[in-house]
């Protein structure tokens, strides 16, 4: 069961101004609007206030903020608000769990900011999300990619992955990696697919604001001819192709906390 404050199915609809209040017809400027998530039932989920997520599997949205939350066993939690505060809550670790705030849809411009005041062990703290072709040849594993921008980790990221080149973002010194999924679940369910990585040379400290440029990350990975498919539409038969910053924890020890912040930096 979800904890909240309160839960609106669907979205919501616009209320027009009055008539009188509205602006002559020659001043109005037409604003595109993406379309409402219809073909995945739980994306139109939407939570007001400070959620707690504990089942199995949920996606929406808090207040503007997206949200993923899947593991496929054991016991973790996910705490979020409207202004992107978030604590993940992990008991052991004999599982895989991934969850966290973020977007419905990538987007190579967008600028990440986020704060951690707690990373207890998480095997990865990432921006991760996907990229998906449906015009691709399927037997192509560059048609379904997942990607990872590591910032902390206690797995290492990558292993036996194919390195690229190095660059520096935002001041941080990054290495490229890519790997590959062969027939493994995924947002377009069970595919072949790359994995590409952006792996920091130091993991980036608790407690101070960080800013991830996505864009500097698409250029690396394309400058070794890793291109990434469209990272905006509803094609894939599970999941749209959403970009959140993430922690994942799979074969850990013990269990642990990370909490923190996130928002979009580049607005």
């Amino acid at each position: 069961m979800i904890l909240t404050s309160a839960l609106i199915l669907g979205l919501a609809g616009c209320a027009m101004p009055p008539a009188s209040d509205a602006p002559p017809a020659h001043s109005a400027v037409a604003v595109p609007v993406k379309p409402p998530i219809t073909k995945f039932k739980a994306y139109t989920q939407r939570f007001s206030g400070e959620t707690l997520l504990t089942q199995s599997h949920a996606t929406g949205h808090v207040g503007d903020l997206f949200f993923t939350h899947w593991k496929d066993g054991g016991e973790a939690s996910f705490n979020l608000d409207e202004q992107g505060h978030f604590k993940i809550d992990w008991i052991g670790g004999n599982y895989n769990y991934v969850g966290g705030p973020g977007w419905e849809s990538g987007d190579r411009n967008r600028v990440i900011g986020y704060r951690l005041d707690e990373d207890a062990g998480a095997s990865y703290v990432t921006l991760y999300g996907w990229g998906y072709d449906k015009d691709m040849d399927p037997a192509d594993p560059a048609h379904l990619v997942e990607y990872y921008i590591v910032q902390r980790w206690v797995r290492t990221p990558a292993q036996g992955g194919e390195q690229g080149v190095s660059f520096v973002s935002n001041g941080v010194e990054y290495t490229t990696y890519r790997t590959v999924r062969r027939e493994k679940p995924s947002i377009n369910n069970t595919e072949t697919f790359y994995q590409y990585w952006s792996k920091p040379k130091e993991q980036l400290p608790l407690g101070v604001d960080h800013k991830i440029i996505f864009a500097d990350h698409v250029k690396a990975w394309e400058a070794n001819g890793w291109k990434l498919p469209n990272l905006d539409n509803f094609d894939a038969s599970d999941d749209p192709t959403y970009q959140v910053f993430a922690v994942e924890v799979f074969r850990v020890e013990k269990g642990g906390s990370v909490s923190g912040r996130v928002w979009d930096a580049g607005k």
